[in-house]
Parts: structure tokens; C-alpha cells; sequence
């Protein structure tokens, strides 16, 4: 059994090492260092593939992770700016971030629209099914209104 203090991490990480720990795949992370959101990625001197230096791996791991939180390239490479500033960036940080949440609640606003109609439209269905015609009616009203909703954004 070994001992944990002489378990290390490695130095640097392949591109296939890098893709599974981060769930970016590999063209993806070639594509981040040919936009220059990567700094450009050290080479194995013995057989020219990229080696990831744990300094990039924690970027890329961050990058991975405003990604999944739906962040567009272009904040991503504001955010890193800003990461560059240190506290100072602190703020703007936030701010980005704020930005941020305020967009994903108004796209979860208009998914749950979306979700209500749908849920409508099953009612309606359902409601024929029984001859509710009472039931049938309001329910169009309300889908009307919601379509209304949805489509005006």
C-alpha cells in the first residue's frame, strides 16, 4: 500500500488525460488554445503531443465548468482577464457572474412557459378524452395565453 505523501500528481496531463477528467473534449480543447483562451499548450519533446502543465489543467477545469454553467466564449475569455487582475477584478468578477444569473433566470422564466403550454396541451388532450368540454374550453383560453407569452419572448 503506498503512502500518501508519495502519491503525487502528475506534472503534466496528455490531451486524452485532460479531456476525461474535464468532460471537454479534445477538439474542443484544441479549439481553446487555437482562440487563445488556452495559452499555447507545452509539446513532449519525444513525441510532439501536447502536455498540459497542472497551471493550464486548473484553467481548463474552471473553463469546463463556466461552459456547463452557459457562459459564452467571450465571457469565459473576459472572466480569465479578470482572474489576471486578481482582487481587483474581484468586482467585475461578480458582476459578470450577476449578469449571468439574471440571463439563466429568465431562460428558466421561459422554460417553465414553455413547460405550462406543453402541460396544456396534455389537459386538452385528456379532456377530450373524458368529453369535459367545460374543461376543454378553459384550458385553450389559458394555452392562448400562454402562446401569447411565449411567443412575444
Amino acid at each position: 500500500m503506498e503512502d500518501l505523501a508519495t502519491i503525487t500528481q502528475p506534472e503534466s496531463f496528455t490531451i486524452q488525460e485532460l479531456s476525461k477528467q474535464s468532460g471537454l473534449s479534445e477538439p474542443t480543447l484544441r479549439y481553446y488554445e487555437k482562440i487563445g483562451l488556452l495559452q499555447p499548450v507545452p509539446r513532449d519533446p519525444r513525441s510532439g503531443h501536447r502536455r498540459y502543465p497542472a497551471h493550464t489543467v486548473r484553467v481548463v477545469n474552471a473553463l469546463s465548468c463556466l461552459r456547463a454553467s452557459g457562459l459564452s466564449i467571450e465571457d469565459m475569455r473576459t472572466y480569465l482577464r479578470l482572474l489576471e487582475k486578481g482582487p481587483q477584478g474581484t468586482a467585475q468578477q461578480k458582476e459578470l457572474f450577476q449578469a449571468h444569473v439574471v440571463e439563466l433566470e429568465r431562460q428558466i422564466e421561459r422554460l417553465q412557459l414553455r413547460k405550462q403550454y406543453l402541460e396544456g396541451k396534455v389537459a386538452y388532450c385528456d379532456a377530450l378524452e373524458r368529453g369535459d368540454m367545460e374543461a376543454v374550453q378553459r384550458i385553450i383560453e389559458e394555452n392562448h395565453r400562454l402562446a401569447e407569452k411565449i411567443i412575444s419572448g
